[in-house]
């Protein structure tokens, strides 16, 4: 695992900490924009959402507390790598369910949500 995070690098440290916040502001404004088009939008799943990206906050700083306390660099990458995937994910269905066409990896969005 170490060894692949030694393959990914982000060109700096601000970089690394800026990535997933702007993953997850893309996937606020991409998840409200498609509940305007399906005439969706509810307050409830909007408020428990933004509660779920507040507590991504959390596991990053925590992944930075530990990388600075113990010298453990590759936790906060891990961590930022994980979270930045996961909000794609989410950014990718956001595109899908409002009827952006994804081709393929629609496809493979699909067979994904049904395995669930």
């Amino acid at each position: 695992m170490e060894q692949l995070l030694n393959n990914v690098n982000f060109s700096t440290i601000i970089w690394q900490i800026a990535t997933p916040f702007i993953f997850i502001l893309i996937d606020i404004i991409s998840g409200y924009i498609q509940a305007i088009i399906n005439k969706n939008v509810d307050s409830k799943i909007m408020r428990e959402g933004l509660l779920h990206k507040f507590l991504l906050t959390l596991v990053i700083i925590i992944g930075y507390v530990i990388q600075f306390a113990f010298n453990l660099n590759f936790v906060a990458q891990a961590i930022t790598i994980y979270i930045c995937v996961m909000e794609l994910m989410s950014i990718l269905e956001n595109l899908k369910k409002a009827g952006v066409d994804l081709g393929k990896l629609g496809d493979i969005l699909k067979t994904k949500k049904e395995e669930k």
